[in-house]
């Protein structure tokens, strides 16, 4: 009965990137500064953190792409992903569209406040028509409150066709294993997008 909603708000933000890209090899990095435009106290007023307002994000990674005959290609990756004042609402979550996706990892529930990832990924791409990969990722998460690193893995399939009237189809499955504390997030993630050229 004590909790109190969120109030709305818009959050603005900039940053820098730096992206080098050489030999089959990625190195990436970034960081972020937000700003809320409204924030009141929400939840248990008590523990309500008023320099919450403002936070920042920063990552940084190493990938190699390795290519055989055209049509094979294997992907290493390792990141990091840190930040500053990080709460329930700004911090890292897997889901298809986050910067630190896992395969078979929900979006919703299964949040971090630093993330060290490593990634591996195998993909046949014909005529960049027809493609199948297969992934296996695993991550150590942590949140402000549980400063033990807690092991979480993904491994998913994906599949890009043709799909009717100059569409493409992507289908993907995968299964995800979480730490104790996240067993009733679900961990089973399908994925269906449809694709038309404009």
């Amino acid at each position: 009965p004590a909790f109190v909603v969120p109030a709305d708000g818009v959050t603005v933000n900039g940053g820098f990137n730096y992206a080098y890209r050489r030999g089959g090899y990625s190195l990436l990095g970034r960081w972020a500064y937000f700003l809320r435009s409204d924030w009141q106290p929400w939840g248990n007023t008590e523990e309500f953190d008023p320099d919450t307002r403002t936070y920042t994000k920063y990552d940084v990674g190493l990938s190699k792409d390795f290519h055989f005959k055209l049509i094979h290609t294997i992907r290493l990756n390792g990141n990091y992903y840190g930040g500053q004042r990080l709460d329930r609402f700004s911090m890292y979550r897997f889901g298809l569209f986050d910067p630190a996706r896992m395969r078979g990892i929900p979006s919703a529930g299964v949040r971090f406040s630093e993330v060290g990832m490593v990634r591996a990924s195998y993909s046949f791409n014909l005529l960049n028509r027809y493609r199948l990969a297969l992934y296996a990722d695993h991550a150590w998460g942590r949140t402000p409150d549980e400063r033990n690193w807690m092991p979480t893995t993904g491994i998913g399939i994906e599949a890009n066709f043709p799909g009717p009237k100059t569409t493409m189809l992507k289908v993907g499955a995968g299964k995800g294993f979480l730490p104790s504390i996240y067993k009733g997030s679900g961990s089973f993630v399908f994925e269906f997008m449809l694709f038309k050229p404009i």
